[in-house]
């Protein structure tokens, strides 16, 4: 088996900070984009051999990931066949003024179906010609169409699939060619640091009053986490701190911790996702050693602990929202759902106290 890692480019400089559909038009790496590449670097020189080959599409943006990812301790070289899609009409246009659906595709570019043989030639090729592992970096719509025909997904939704800029996605590669995708739209670090949460905030439109509560929420639960490893317990720390600034990205929308989740799984983070979509309700492991369920409890009893910016002891926080459930219109179903989330809330409190206490082994 081998593994072939196809690569998303770092975040791009586009001119005025105006985000546009870009295929065949070059442009460089912003700032951001830079620490990307070299975030992939320095993940790829910790899972592979130093010596991996990198291919590379010639566009500016996918050669300079590739040059900052290599670093001198690989060798890059140029692959026609990993050049993005021509976007037709939409080349170049504000993403802000193009009207499309996931399936809506421009009249005169190049079609998913040309840029799928086109990329799964170039692969082949690639592959043909090297032995062991291989990094290939390129484009996202051209790397998602080659994705979803390996998936088995349908070109006319490629689209859909996560690509976040700065990505990877492993693909494994029997010794008769066969390829299967293992790992889609990962990011190289398994959480986002505060620049990444900041730029997630961002791009999201989080209003400065949920950020406050994300910060107070982060610095509670960097208490619990703190006094869980003072006892021995150990809990992913870079987790948890993300898990705490984005787990109310989208708060005020229905479903917002399932919509939150979505999200850090479409920018390549799915172990804060899950953490995020545990946070508004949590119930305790099946089993001991569920993954991510401390990094969970911690987030979701930290957000239970605070009220907007302020820490209060969960039984204050329970009494204050009980009044808002007494003046709602379905008072019997709210009252009950309060009910169970309060005890749900106070079990789990009982768990981490424990855990706390070096009474019981994770």
């Amino acid at each position: 088996m081998r593994n072939l890692y196809l690569i998303r480019h770092g975040q791009v400089a586009f001119p005025d900070n105006v985000p546009r559909c870009i295929g065949r038009t070059d442009l460089p790496l912003d700032s951001r984009g830079q620490k990307q590449a070299r975030e992939l670097g320095a993940f790829f020189r910790q899972m592979t051999d130093s010596r991996v080959p990198v291919f590379s599409s010639p566009l500016a943006r996918a050669l300079e990931t590739a040059e900052l990812l290599a670093e001198n301790h690989a060798s890059v070289y140029i692959e026609e066949g990993l050049r993005e899609l021509d976007m037709g009409e939409w080349e170049n246009v504000p993403m802000s003024q193009l009207k499309k659906t996931l399936e809506s595709w421009p009249e005169s570019g190049e079609s998913r179906e040309q840029g799928c043989m086109r990329i799964k030639e170039a692969i082949e090729g690639i592959l043909d010609k090297t032995e062991g592992d291989v990094i290939c970096v390129a484009h996202a719509g051209i790397n998602s169409c080659f994705l979803a025909r390996l998936q088995g997904i349908s070109l006319s939704v490629s689209r859909g699939l996560p690509q976040p800029y700065g990505c990877f996605s492993r693909i494994q590669v029997d010794d008769q060619g066969r390829m299967e995708v293992k790992e889609l739209g990962i990011m190289p670090k398994p959480a986002p640091d505060d620049q990444d949460c900041l730029h997630i905030w961002n791009h999201y439109g989080t209003p400065q009053q949920i950020r406050r509560h994300c910060q107070a929420v982060c610095r509670q639960a960097e208490r619990l986490a703190e006094r869980l490893e003072a006892s021995g317990q150990k809990a992913d720390r870079r987790i948890i701190r993300s898990g705490a600034l984005l787990h109310d990205v989208v708060r005020g929308e229905k479903e917002h911790g399932e919509k939150g989740a979505y999200i850090l799984r479409r920018e390549g983070y799915p172990a804060v996702a899950e953490v995020i979509r545990r946070h508004h309700d949590l119930e305790c492991p099946e089993k001991p050693g569920e993954p991510l369920w401390l990094e969970s409890a911690v987030v979701y009893l930290a957000d239970k602990q605070v009220e907007e910016e302020t820490a209060v002891p969960l039984d204050k926080r329970f009494a204050d929202s009980r009044k808002r459930c007494e003046a709602s219109e379905n008072q019997q179903a709210a009252l009950a759902a309060h009910e169970r989330r309060y005890r749900q809330a106070k079990k789990i409190e009982k768990i981490i106290q424990m855990h706390i206490d070096g009474g019981q082994d994770r």
